[in-house]
């Protein structure tokens, strides 16, 4: 089972070009060593109205900004192979949903096969 390497200090989740150009117009992520991801700015200021996550093991659940689950959307788990798929409420895969490769320090955006999609944006963990 993969899950992501925690730190004590707070992580930030950029989207990027196929480059690595972080793209400074869309919102950028935070990642805090207890396992919550909450939507920022591009100053970095935490975005309460955005799209907050919790870390449960190898699953990536959304969540409202108290931390609450949000069983209407969907969740995401991670492989022992960093293949990042979208899961239903009840933990089935979705084949249809858009996947993801944890390569190092990078949330590369894959098609159901595995195959790299250069039309979809890209993640960066710094």
């Amino acid at each position: 089972m993969m899950t992501f390497t925690l730190q004590a200090a707070d992580r930030r989740i950029f989207e990027t070009d196929s480059s690595g150009n972080r793209k400074y117009d869309k919102p950028s992520y935070t990642l805090t060593d207890n396992g919550r991801i909450y939507e920022t700015d591009s100053s970095g200021n935490h975005k309460y109205s955005g799209q907050h996550f919790r870390i449960d093991g190898n699953r990536i659940l959304p969540t409202d900004s108290s931390g609450n689950r949000l069983y209407n959307l969907p969740s995401r788990t991670i492989s022992s192979q960093g293949q990042i798929y979208e899961t239903d409420s009840s933990g089935n895969r979705r084949y249809d949903g858009q996947h993801y490769k944890l390569d190092g320090n990078k949330i590369i955006p894959t098609d159901s096969s595995g195959n790299r999609q250069y039309d979809k944006p890209q993640f960066q963990i710094r």
